[in-house]
């Protein structure tokens, strides 16, 4: 009787909640846990270490994000609703809260880059952290499963470029939020759909949104969840998503504006199959490669041959055709998986669909930049593939035969990627040593003209012309309608070897790419004012001068080569002009 007392009633039309994950940990204690916990935290952080000695880059979206991000110097009020007003100028991208941490790290180290990569590694190491609490809190509560996704997760070396690269702080940062959403959502299973968890995992997920547009997959993850929990569908599970997906839609609806308008995109290029084949190409890639991380590259060209900067599309290269195979063979056993109903095979499916639904964003469909694809995508993505290893793993580690082999494997295999880890780390050190490695995975070829071009402008502003020029002229021969590289060349062989005649043959021939390039008109004007045409140089200046009119050595300049022709009081007006501009700049220098 007193036991019939002390039940709760239960309420009437309460959907019962998924039961709590029966503990099945094959004899590790939940007392090792922290420790677990610790020892993976640990080695993550030591494998990251070399990544605290790293510069901003020079080339590559660090000066945009940071050194020239007029959005992160303030953090009043008024600067703080800017940036969630004007974020989205950030390389077509709107992600106010990873701004809003920029500025943060700004407010206490200036452009010092140390601070802004332990802000990184840390949040890594939180990630690293809630991979593992999300991995235990699934059925099965699996320590040792966990503890393999966890310590994948947190030293694999494709994980590099989203963590040493200060401009990624969004991946780092969304997948925070992701999995804290995720968390929260199985807390709200757990315990009687209690109302706190889901407004909390709701609220991260907008915080992940406002991280990074990728995170819009969440709703889809949190379907996943429910597969594997074994809920039934029904009214309840089907509303429960409904806030989540509007903002997934509205979030994407936002993305693809400030993209479209940016013209961030263009499915143009490609025809519609080849764009199914890219999409095979980065599925199936992204698998290998974070199965077996070799060749890692900031920079991954289309598979196409390049001629003059444009690809040729007329033969479709045979490795497309083999991942749209292997693409289907995988998709064909997922489904003979999913039909055959078994409860053992739920975490495999799930982990392949928790991979499909991060990564599909990212898979080039629609063309995004000149790069088929990218290690930092497979950021979070990678924990899916990690997920069914685990569990792979986790299964057999139950069979006591096989339980040594299985120990001895995973740390063979986790010391192998924590030394690649460790080397990754530096190829990011900056600009000179980044391209470097890309040029030296893609020797002599001509798809790699970015990377070229970037090292050559690192050369640049680090004043190492020799570097800088040889780099230039490979970058020409590739591209030799390039403008912008034939202009860089005839600057160093006129401003800094003297080579006027050289300078000027370049300086024409950029002239003749582009007509409208304000720095070749200058430079030309230059070059036939110290040759001593100056009529000559004149009318390069003021075609340049139809461009930028604001321009003080420009009018300086023009004011001379007036004065020059006897037309002495126009000439003096220009230079009076430039005075002033360059008065107001708080620059008193003028040079011709």
């Amino acid at each position: 009787m007193n036991t019939l007392k002390n039940k709760k009633p239960v309420k009437k039309n309460q959907p019962a909640a998924p039961k709590k994950p029966t503990p099945s940990n094959n004899g590790i204690a939940a007392r090792y846990i922290p420790w677990i916990v610790l020892t993976i935290l640990a080695v993550t952080f030591l494998v990251y270490t070399p990544a605290l000695q790293n510069d901003l880059l020079k080339t590559w979206d660090d000066q945009a994000y940071v050194t020239q991000n007029d959005l992160i110097k303030s953090l009043t009020p008024g600067s703080i609703a800017r940036i969630f007003k004007e974020d989205r100028g950030l390389y077509a991208n709107y992600h106010p809260l990873t701004t809003l941490s920029l500025a943060f790290n700004h407010a206490i180290s200036g452009t010092e880059p140390v601070g802004y990569i332990l802000t990184n590694v840390f949040i890594h190491l939180l990630n690293t952290l809630l991979v593992f609490l999300f991995i235990l809190m699934l059925p099965g509560r699996k320590i040792f499963a966990a503890a393999v996704v966890a310590l994948l997760f947190g030293i694999h070396p494709m994980h590099v470029e989203s963590v040493a690269w200060i401009s990624e702080r969004k991946d780092v940062l969304y997948t925070l939020f992701f999995l804290g959403s995720l968390i929260s959502y199985l807390y709200y299973l757990q315990r009687n759909s209690d109302l706190k968890w889901y407004l909390l995992a709701l609220l991260l997920f907008a915080c992940s949104l406002l991280s990074k547009a990728m995170a819009a997959s969440l709703p889809l993850v949190l379907l996943l969840i429910d597969y594997l929990h074994g809920r039934k569908w029904n009214s309840r599970t089907i509303l429960e998503k409904v806030p989540f997906f509007l903002f997934s839609i509205g979030f994407g609806i936002l993305a693809m504006k400030i993209q479209a308008e940016s013209n961030a995109t263009s499915s143009d290029l490609f025809s519609l199959f080849s764009r199914v084949l890219h999409a095979c190409y980065g599925f199936t890639v992204y698998i290998v490669k974070i199965l077996v991380p070799t060749g890692l590259s900031a920079f991954y060209p289309y598979p196409y041959p390049l001629v003059n900067s444009a690809w040729v599309l007329n033969q479709t290269p045979p490795i497309l055709f083999i991942t749209l195979v292997i693409t289907v063979i995988l998709w064909i056993l997922l489904v003979i998986l999913f039909l055959k109903q078994e409860k053992k095979s739920r975490p495999y499916i799930f982990g392949f669909l928790f991979y499909t639904v991060t990564i599909a964003m990212v898979l080039q469909f629609i063309p995004v930049g000149r790069a088929i694809m990218a290690d930092r995508y497979s950021y979070l993505a990678s924990i899916g593939v990690f997920f069914i290893i685990a569990f792979l793993a986790d299964h057999l580690y139950t069979q006591k035969k096989y339980r040594v082999v299985v120990v001895a494997g995973i740390l063979l295999y986790s010391a192998i990627l924590a030394v690649m880890t460790f080397n990754q780390t530096k190829v990011w050190k900056n600009d000179e040593t980044l391209w470097t490695n890309v040029m030296e995975k893609y020797p002599n070829d001509n798809r790699t003209i970015l990377p070229v071009a970037n090292r050559a402008n690192y050369y640049y502003m680090e004043k190492r012309m020799p570097e800088a020029l040889r780099d230039y002229l490979v970058a020409a021969s590739f591209n030799p309608n390039d403008d912008a590289v034939l202009e860089k060349i005839g600057r160093i062989y006129g401003k800094e070897m003297n080579k006027m005649d050289s300078a000027l043959y370049y300086f024409t021939r950029a002239y003749e790419k582009n007509k409208n390039n304000f720095d070749v008109l200058c430079d030309l004007g230059i070059v036939y004012g110290i040759r001593g045409d100056i009529r000559k140089s004149l009318d390069f200046s003021l075609q340049a001068m139809k461009i930028n009119d604001k321009d003080p050595s420009l009018l300086y300049n023009i004011g001379i080569s007036y004065q020059s022709l006897g037309e002495v009081e126009k000439g003096k007006e220009y230079v009076a002009k430039a005075e002033k501009l360059k008065a107001a700049a708080g620059d008193t220098t003028l040079k011709q």
